[in-house]
């Protein structure tokens, strides 16, 4: 088997190059971010295999190459031998957790009740799994996706070579699409103003989305808007939002334990009333009282958090069961995957995004078309137009 590294500045750039290079029977065995040392190589990694008497390989490319010879060659140096076999072994492995991460995936999906096609294993949901993981999903959700896509595909291992990327790709968007829920208002249906509490850990921007949001309603949807604040225990913690509401013009009150909370908001009545928080701990959310009725709970995350801390965030503030979910620190992240991955495993809708210093302009609703636009093919030929 020949095994041959691409590098370029993006996961399809690498794949165009393979397919070009190496014919339609490449296999796409790995893809990550270059390493640092290499990275004036490519932003990104994309390691393919052929068989080594495939007739697709048409002559040298940018690229690190590896060759496991066939029985009858010359003898070539020990250590090379050896390095090649390596190379071999963890192809076949990674080919053989491939047909058992399949076989998984297809269980579950037929637990859920959903027609499956036969095993396609086409090239075109081996590139949506590396187009997904170097957005910065994980492995495993990345090929969780492209399974679905290609049961949404419909095609089988026969057909595969007939059915055009296009299909794919409409594919991959519904699939997207149905996975990601958003809902950015901060008042119902019949426009009456909510309760809102922003939670989240520490540092995650809680206090400055608050801050952004109160001013923008207030002056833009002219609602009256009340802040109050929980953090008491930190210092400096409620004294800061005092400061940004005094400038604002925009009415204050600290709320010095949690189980006055209930009280205090129906002093106020029917207005915006949005709630900071602290960044708890566990063992200090264990002993919050149950939140009033009627309390909104946004979530509130960096986008640089990876699925992992952010699903122990969510287990940490379900005892105050979130609604919505809003992403801070847009501006420090090139890949929306970890919070897509997030929204989409937690079924939570997205609020807000928000992202920079400058109040209230870096905040913004949650679109779908935004967090997608980088996955969908289209959207990225744009992006990619208007960027040159």
């Amino acid at each position: 088997m020949r095994i041959k590294s691409y590098f370029a500045g993006s996961v399809q750039e690498a794949i165009e190059s393979a397919r070009a290079e190496l014919g339609p029977e490449a296999m796409l065995l790995h893809s990550k971010k270059t390493e640092w040392e290499l990275r004036s190589l490519g932003a990104y990694e994309v390691v393919f295999g052929v068989a080594a008497d495939g007739g697709g390989y048409t002559g040298a490319a940018a690229g690190i190459e590896t060759t496991v010879p066939p029985a009858g060659m010359p003898e070539q140096p020990e250590e090379l031998v050896r390095s090649s076999e390596v190379v071999k072994e963890l192809a076949d492995l990674r080919k053989q957790i491939e047909t058992v991460r399949r076989s998984v995936v297809r269980q579950a999906v037929t637990r859920n009740g959903n027609a499956l096609a036969p095993a396609a294993g086409s090239m075109y949901a081996e590139e949506i799994c590396a187009r997904l993981v170097a957005a910065g999903f994980s492995e495993e959700f990345a090929a969780e996706i492209a399974e679905a896509v290609e049961v949404r595909a419909g095609t089988s291992a026969q057909a595969t070579r007939s059915v055009p990327e296009s299909r794919y790709e409409a594919a991959l968007d519904a699939e997207l699409d149905r996975r990601l829920r958003v809902e950015p208002a901060l008042a119902d249906e019949a426009g009456e103003a909510r309760r809102v509490l922003f939670a989240g850990p520490a540092g995650a921007g809680k206090t400055s989305s608050l801050i952004k949001l109160a001013i923008r309603y207030s002056l833009e949807a002219q609602l009256p808007v009340q802040i109050l604040s929980l953090d008491t225990q930190r210092v400096g913690g409620w004294e800061q939002l005092a400061a940004y509401a005094r400038i604002a013009g925009l009415p204050f009150d600290v709320v010095h334990h949690p189980a006055l909370l209930g009280k205090t908001l129906d002093e106020y009545g029917k207005r915006l009333i949005l709630v900071d928080s602290p960044g708890f701990s566990p063992a200090e959310l264990d002993e919050m009282p149950e939140l009033p009725r009627g309390v909104e709970v946004h979530l509130t995350l960096p986008a640089t958090i990876t699925p992992r801390s952010a699903s122990r965030m969510l287990e940490r503030f379900a005892v105050w069961s979130p609604a919505k979910l809003l992403f801070t620190h847009l501006d420090e992240t090139e890949t929306p995957g970890a919070l897509l991955e997030t929204a989409m495993r937690s079924g939570l809708p997205v609020s807000f995004l928000a992202g920079g210093r400058q109040i209230p302009e870096d905040i913004r609703e949650a679109s779908k078309t935004e967090l997608l636009a980088p996955l969908r093919a289209r959207d990225r030929q744009q992006i990619a137009a208007s960027a040159a």
